[in-house]
């Protein structure tokens, strides 16, 4: 799908237009999507475990092959109602290096993780830009890192900066145990209104109808 670029300013390149274009165009249409999980204590299931996430994950794909991605994403803000301010390239960098070790299996009773690493094989840090140029001092530092980057334009293209490692803190039992207990995350789904915002926002950033 190709979109005209906005004017600069004319339109927020906000996160949840950033989420929303992750999903449009870079995220395949088999796989399944969720956004903004923190949690699922609030779906009423006889478990005596729940997932915990903090950070907040922006978003996880799970591909077709079971291969499980999180996604950190930045946004532009508004700077004093007039000025656009584009994140720089260490905002998010904490929370995606939390990602790898997410979500947490808590046991209720027991109080403790049930296993030690995370579900998912990589993490990803996506960042608007005006341009898809990666400096040379940003890759000298991410390159440090099992993280990848991606560019996200604010015409709904993607550009990989930087392919992701696997996930070094994965834990093949934890993520089993996610792809089994998918049903307990529903409302971070395409069907809960965390997506319907997100598709609000973005629909009107692309003028789509």
């Amino acid at each position: 799908m190709t979109y005209q670029t906005k004017k600069l300013g004319e339109k927020l390149f906000s996160e949840d237009v950033v989420t929303y274009s992750l999903f449009n165009n870079h995220i395949p249409n088999d796989s399944k999507v969720f956004f903004k999980f923190a949690h699922n204590i609030n779906v009423k299931m006889p478990r005596g475990w729940n997932y915990w996430c903090a950070p907040e994950v922006d978003t996880i794909e799970v591909k077709k092959d079971k291969t499980i991605v999180a996604y950190e994403l930045k946004g532009v803000r508004r700077y004093k109602q007039t000025e656009e301010n584009w994140p720089a390239f260490y905002d998010g960098i904490g929370q995606a290096i939390a990602y790898l070790n997410l979500p947490w299996v808590y046991e209720s009773e027991a109080k403790r993780k049930r296993y030690n690493g995370g579900a998912f094989d990589f993490v990803y840090l996506v960042y608007p830009r005006k341009s898809a140029d990666f400096p040379d001092d940003e890759k000298e530092i991410l390159n440090l890192l099992p993280i990848g980057v991606l560019i996200a334009m604010p015409d709904g293209k993607f550009y990989e900066a930087k392919m992701a490692s696997k996930n070094p803190l994965l834990n093949l039992e934890a993520k089993q145990h996610f792809l089994e207990n998918l049903q307990t995350i529903e409302k971070p789904s395409i069907n809960g209104k965390n997506f319907r915002k997100i598709e609000q926002v973005g629909k009107e950033y692309f003028d789509e109808k």
